[in-house]
């Protein structure tokens, strides 16, 4: 699988494209600008006109215009620049009839090639942090680049093959064709009647111009489709052969084995951790959910540019500009919402095991005390390491309850209620013993007996009530599964009907109990650029069958899926900043349109990315995140639940490195990350709005006034496609456009009197435990006394003055970039 990301947006004027590749295997093509491919990391074989070479680290090519070439790779990291000479205008020469003569693997002079690297090195060295003038550097440095190729690589001989228009033409016609039919029983009959050609001249046409038979071109076109299908385990091998074009199985199996090692079902085996599952309802698609954070190309360029400059490269210095809003007049006796708190209503442990855990117990008792939650999501209330469910020696059902009263016992007591997610499977309900997740191996295929499924909910329901009492319980919020929008591979099941079938059975189970129990909806993954069709569609069918949910559950990340060759198979980020506030007014306006918004709508999970190594997660860019999306959509839905309380959980090995990117407010050992500082201001706030505007939200109390600042800055577009050049466990916050402080001018009015001016203040300097970490120098193996200084000095800046007011109060604030500020104007009696 190739991953291409194109990652410097050179000016319109210049005649070029730059990529970093990561690549597997690519299909013979041409087109007809010049590539230039530096490999840097890995072992590259390339076939280019029919002569093939090996790339190994450093070695580099120029593929001229035309020129049919193929990439194979078991993972090599390419530098690859596409340059059209065709937009040269103002070129004297006809530099595009030029035949370049530039491959390092045929060539004994390695100093011959030193120049382009040295050229390419500053590009990405200028490129990396950038400021606004480096359109200009751009411009020198690839018209240097254009003269090094021209002056000293440029040849009368045209090594290979070369074509005619004519033939680039058939060639493309018959290839179009191949690409288009090759699931179908096409031949090279078909193919020669198509282009009115005889059979034996197409033949020797076809393995001249491309240097590889029709039959084996074939071939290789089905194989690559075949490997994506063979992802998607709801699709037997028998069918991944027919869509694909194969006579049969056996001959699939044959030419799979021949060109992979391996037959069909030992690759998908093997494969099956590393792409796990839609995030939406399509079952044929699949992303890896649990390896999605950014490709980091970081150290491959560090390597790169430090062997090709004189000097280690140093970043360019980044200009901080500044922007200034006009004077924000501030009526104070307006009141423009009343406030309910809603981002108050949820927060996530990842597993209910967890919670047993005493690092998770302490975390849960700081955020109680200091913000105060109302309930907890958590799934795997049924998973095995619960000792829920087993089997007597007659196969009768034997229910153990202990660890689940155990988690509810300690949650009441910090007065958190549980969403009681009836989830995951325990193994002798499982219909599926293969289909597992995470690192604990959680089974999440549907209960091969509905009955004994049912049977066990309306014991554990009946002994909540029992401990409980049905008037506690009634507080609670019930629902099943997690996530069934996702593929097969994943939560989801191979069709929907089959968990159509899961939730009517477990919510009647419930409901016969007492209907005044609150059963809702299972979680659906939403996010910036799909759709809710799973959610709706399941709505419909609530309706239909009587079953009608009580609540909404719905899950968010800015995230979507990157469509390469018709595959969905890698995850983005947002490229945008409002997606949140774009997908809240599309599932709101859904919900009008289908008469279900009349349900409370509880978002449980909610977070900018599901990767669990994200470094940007650690970092204030977190913090502004979670304040700029809350004040701008404060209590749109009635739950904002943050995904993840902290990074102890269980879901993939806990990395050594303290701050990984984890999704976590704590870290692993309770070390307070900017996002949780974040969720402490909030918490601040009064319960009335009086004003709103870009990065400020204004409340009131009986108290005084409350003012929520933030300068947000989003990554940029190359970050967003998964790709990180610049960004190391040091250096986090590289992936932006030209940062800037923000400066915020209000007028309180009318105001009278004496306010003690309470200031907290969240930035790199104060409240980031990361940034305190890198003054450390290191990245893990810390002590005690050092966890506990980094606790101690991780909070946010604390300042407090007395201040009069005649009328009106005017404030003036200065925000750095990514800096989120409160302002508490505390009324003093006399």
């Amino acid at each position: 699988m190739e991953f291409r990301h194109e990652v410097i947006s050179f000016p319109k004027q210049l005649p070029i494209k730059f990529f970093l590749h990561r690549i597997g295997y690519v299909n013979r093509h041409w087109h007809q600008s010049l590539e230039l491919i530096i490999n840097i990391k890995g072992n590259v074989h390339i076939t280019v006109s029919n002569l093939s070479y090996e790339l190994g680290p450093g070695d580099i090519i120029l593929i001229n215009s035309n020129e049919v070439h193929e990439l194979h790779a078991d993972n090599a990291t390419m530098i690859a620049l596409q340059i059209k000479l065709e937009l040269l205008k103002e070129s004297t020469m006809d530099i595009q009839r030029m035949y370049y003569d530039c491959n390092s693997a045929r060539s004994g002079d390695s100093e011959r090639f030193k120049n382009i690297k040295r050229i390419v090195a500053q590009i990405l060295k200028y490129n990396i942090n950038s400021n606004e003038y480096i359109d200009l550097k751009n411009i020198s440095l690839v018209y240097e680049l254009i003269y090094e190729l021209c002056s000293n690589f440029s040849s009368d001989k045209e090594e290979g093959l070369s074509y005619s228009q004519d033939n680039l033409d058939r060639l493309s016609r018959i290839l179009d064709y191949v690409n288009s039919k090759y699931n179908d029983r096409i031949s090279l009959q078909n193919v020669a009647k198509a282009e009115y050609l005889s059979v034996p001249y197409l033949s020797k046409y076809f393995k001249t111009s491309m240097g590889i038979s029709f039959s084996d071109y074939l071939k290789d076109i089905r194989l690559h489709h075949a490997v994506n299908d063979l992802t998607n385990e709801s699709l037997t091998i028998d069918k991944v052969a027919v869509q694909n074009g194969f006579p049969n199985v056996r001959s699939f199996v044959v030419a799979f084995t021949d060109k992979y090692g391996e037959v069909p079902s030992v690759w998908r085996k093997k494969h099956a951790g590393e792409i796990l599952g839609s995030i939406e309802a399509t079952k044929e698609k699949s992303v890896n959910y649990y390896q999605d954070e950014p490709l980091s190309y970081y150290e491959d360029i560090s390597a790169f540019i430090e062997s090709n400059l004189e000097s280690a490269p140093v970043n360019l210095p980044q200009r901080v500009g500044s922007s200034r809003t006009s004077l924000i007049e501030v009526p104070v006796s307006n009141c423009l919402m009343a406030l309910h708190h809603h981002f108050k209503n949820f927060i996530g442990v990842s597993r209910a095991k967890e919670v047993l855990l005493a690092d998770v117990q302490q975390a849960l008792r700081i955020a109680q005390e200091e913000i105060g939650f109302k309930y907890i999501k958590m799934h795997s209330l049924l998973d095995d390491d619960m000792m829920v469910y087993s089997e007597d020696a007659e196969g009768k059902a034997i229910y153990n309850f202990h660890f689940i009263d155990m988690v509810f016992d300690f949650l009441l007591s910090i007065r958190l209620k549980p969403l009681v997610q009836f989830s995951f499977m325990p193994k002798l309900l499982a219909s599926n013993l293969e289909k597992t997740v995470f690192y604990n191996q959680i089974n999440t295929s549907p209960p091969k007996s509905i009955d004994k499924w049912n049977q066990l909910i309306r014991a554990l329901t009946l002994h909540l009530i029992q401990r409980y009492g049905l008037g506690e319980v009634k507080t609670w919020l019930f629902c099943v599964w997690n996530e069934p929008s996702s593929s097969n591979l994943l939560f989801g099941f191979s069709n929907d009907d089959i968990f159509n079938k899961l939730y009517l059975n477990t919510y009647e189970t419930v409901k016969n109990i007492d209907p005044s129990i609150p059963f809702g909806g299972p979680a659906a993954f939403s996010t910036y650029n799909k759709n809710e069709d799973w959610l709706f569609r399941f709505l419909a069918f609530s309706r239909a069958a009587g079953c009608t949910p009580d609540f909404i559950t719905i899950h968010y990340y800015d995230i979507d899926l990157w469509d390469y060759n018709g595959q969905d198979n890698q995850l983005n980020l947002s490229p945008v900043s409002h997606s949140f506030t774009e997908f809240i007014d599309r599932l709101k306006q859904r919900l009008e349109e289908s008469k279900f918004d009349s349900l409370p709508v509880y978002l449980t999970e909610w977070n900018s990315t599901v990767s669990h190594k994200d470094l940007m997660s650690d970092t204030c860019f977190k913090s502004a995140y979670i304040i700029k999306n809350l004040t701008e959509n404060y209590d749109r839905l009635d739950a904002f639940g943050y995904w993840l309380l902290t990074d102890l959980h269980e879901e993939n090995l806990l990395p050594q490195q303290l701050f990984h990117g984890g999704l976590g407010l704590f870290t692993y050992n309770n070390i307070k990350k900017p996002s949780y500082h974040a969720f402490f201001l909030l918490n601040k706030l009064g319960d009335e709005l009086i004003a709103r505007g870009d990065g400020y939200f204004i409340t009131k109390s009986r108290t005084g006034f409350q003012i929520l600042l933030h300068n947000y800055h989003h990554y940029d577009e190359v970050y967003a496609q998964g790709v990180s050049i610049s960004i190391s466990y040091h250096e986090r916050y590289s992936h932006f456009p030209i940062k800037s402080r923000k400066e915020f001018n209000f007028e309180l009015s009318p105001v009278n009197g004496n306010y003690d001016f309470v200031q907290h203040i969240v930035n790199q300097q104060f409240g980031s435990a990361f940034d305190n970490e890198n003054s450390f120098g290191t990245a893990a193996g810390h002590s005690v006394e050092e966890i506990n200084y980094l606790r101690s000095i991780s909070v946010p800046k604390l300042s407090k003055k007395c201040v009069t007011a005649s009328g009106s109060l005017p404030i003036q604030v200065i925000l750095e970039p990514f800096e989120i500020c409160l302002i508490e104007l505390i009324e003093r009696s006399e």
